[in-house]
């Protein structure tokens, strides 16, 4: 009778609903892998590659002055063969002068550079050119350089590799005049260390930070890196601007909620996560969007990880309040397991065994923080919960082996913190302490999915999204100067795959397993079930 009853009620889960189950399940496996290496900014994401990394990433840098332009008739929508180019002559050697002199572009009789340029652009105009695979040398499309930007460049080559030293250069130019330069110091911080960053404190700006921060008009990407450098440097009159964006209705100024709400705590300390717990966490007669619950605990996952400001044991009560939610518990169950807080294990047993058709997708994470909890307890609750949901402890089996390979990749190849050394040490992870055994069925399953995964062609993303996070509210840059610049001004040398460095090969063949577990777990997931009886 408690077989049919529970066939039945799997019967009528909808397809969406088992959809949404999937997705935090896989998403639940992304977080753990993600979260192990935090930049200066944890909210906001690189929008191209550095000036430095291109250089780096590149045998040849110069800058070249435009002699002369495509063939008008080439850069027409309807124009056929091959692309249009322009030719350029060295004006600057920033690297691998030796081999641009072998190249024949030095010297009275040096040879001119043809080059992709796709706009029609001034004669005499400044340009970066990246080339790669000497001797013949392939050249990237043009990147172009304004007034102040040769001698930007320059000056590049003569700072630190690293440290708050390095930042301090690039401080200077954060919404500089010429946007280039502007987008290459923003790139530069969301690439640094957070611990770089706090070691630039006293040299920081908080008034000019908060400008910013109350700029509508200010990128959102960049809104973020401001407001985590202002939780580095402001004071509590600081804090209380803060809270007024925070507690106020204007859309524009809210956008990056994650970072003015890890920037607030870290200025108002304890105090201050009451106030986030009462607007953002805790369930009253105000509907609280979800986006606005997971900002808020985006930030959460910041100050327990790269902070002592609040200890960690009242940031996992913050989190815990979720857990009276049924339908929002699933965003912090692996947060529970990866910081060992295994007080709430009665709690998720309860919660496993009483999920319906609106939150089955949280029984997952909740098998695997019971795989995770090294508890005797635990055992015998997983046990409990297999009996009620077999498929999804296996599910969560499958996801908990994935995880931990791919964790175990990540910290074989991260970049670490400038002056760390490698002392063994790891944070706690949900993944340290589970010990993945499988039923026979799940075993399984399990070959089953991974043979499927096989079969499926990787996919490679092009380049990072310039938001990690959920939006926290309506943003597009479609038509902005920096999309344009970014898609016109910053392309990357030819073949750059080529000359990826190795944390962003393994950094992008983990995105492909994912999109590979993806595609096989969609396949069971999406089953379609029979009709109940």
């Amino acid at each position: 009778m408690h077989t049919q009853q529970r066939n039945h009620f799997f019967q009528t889960i909808t397809r969406s609903t088992r959809l949404r189950a999937f997705v935090v399940l896989v998403m639940t496996g992304i977080h753990l892998v993600t979260t192990m290496n935090l930049p200066a900014c944890p909210f906001c994401s690189a929008v191209s590659l550095t000036f430095t990394q291109e250089i780096d990433q590149s045998e040849v840098a110069v800058v070249a002055q435009l002699v002369e332009g495509p063939d008008a008739e080439s850069l027409k929508p309807t124009s056929q063969g091959p692309l249009p180019k322009g030719r350029f002559k060295i004006v600057e050697i920033l690297k691998g002068g030796d081999l641009a002199e072998a190249a024949g572009l030095l010297g009275p009789d040096a040879e001119t550079i043809e080059a992709i340029l796709l706009e029609d652009k001034p004669l005499g105009g400044m340009f970066l050119l990246l080339a790669i695979e000497p001797p013949k040398l392939f050249w990237s499309s043009p990147i172009t350089l304004g007034p102040e930007s040769a001698a930007y460049l320059r000056k590049l080559q003569d700072l630190p590799k690293a440290g708050a030293g390095r930042l301090a250069f690039f401080q200077d130019y954060l919404e500089y005049s010429d946007e280039t330069m502007a987008r290459d110091a923003y790139d530069e911080f969301a690439v640094a260390p957070y611990a770089d960053v706090r070691g630039l404190r006293d040299q920081m700006h908080p008034e000019k930070l908060l400008a910013w921060i109350e700029n509508p008009k200010v990128q959102s990407s960049r809104r973020r890196l401001y407001a985590t450098m202002l939780g580095v440097c402001g004071s509590n009159q600081d804090a209380d601007r803060i809270e007024a964006i925070l507690r106020g209705k204007d859309s524009e100024l809210r956008v990056g909620l994650d970072a003015l709400i890890a920037c607030f705590v870290t200025l108002r300390g304890s105090r201050g996560l009451d106030q986030i717990d009462e607007l953002f966490l805790t369930k009253s007669d105000k509907e609280i969007p979800f986006t606005e619950t997971y900002a808020a605990v985006m930030a959460l996952r910041f100050l327990g990880e790269e902070t002592e400001i609040v200890p960690r044991a009242r940031v996992l009560e913050s989190l815990e309040r979720l857990l009276d939610q049924p339908k929002l518990a699933d965003l912090v169950i692996a947060d529970l397991a990866r910081w060992e807080d295994w007080s709430a294990l009665a709690k998720l047993e309860k919660l496993f065994a009483e999920a319906n058709a609106d939150n089955i997708f949280v029984r997952e994470p909740i098998a695997n923080y019971m795989k995770a909890c090294p508890l005797p307890e635990a055992v015998d609750a997983l046990e409990r919960l297999r009996t009620i949901d077999p498929e999804a402890v296996r599910r969560a089996a499958t996801l908990a082996g994935f995880a931990l390979s791919q964790s175990a990749a990540v910290d074989g190849t991260a970049l670490r913190e400038s002056g760390d050394e490698d002392d063994g040490a790891t944070k706690p992870s949900v993944t340290d302490s589970v010990d993945t055994v499988l039923t026979e069925d799940e075993a399984v399953m399990e070959h089953e999915d991974l043979a499927i995964a096989k079969k499926i062609a990787p996919v490679l993303a092009d380049e990072d999204a310039t938001d990690d996070q959920i939006p926290t509210d309506s943003e597009s840059s479609e038509g902005s100067p920096d999309a344009q610049a970014t898609s016109h001004s910053r392309a990357p040398p030819a073949g750059r795959d080529e000359i990826f460095d190795r944390t962003r090969i393994v950094r992008w063949g983990a995105w492909a397993v994912i999109v590979l577990i993806v595609a096989a777990m969609a396949r069971i997931v999406m089953r379609p079930t029979g009709k109940p009886g």
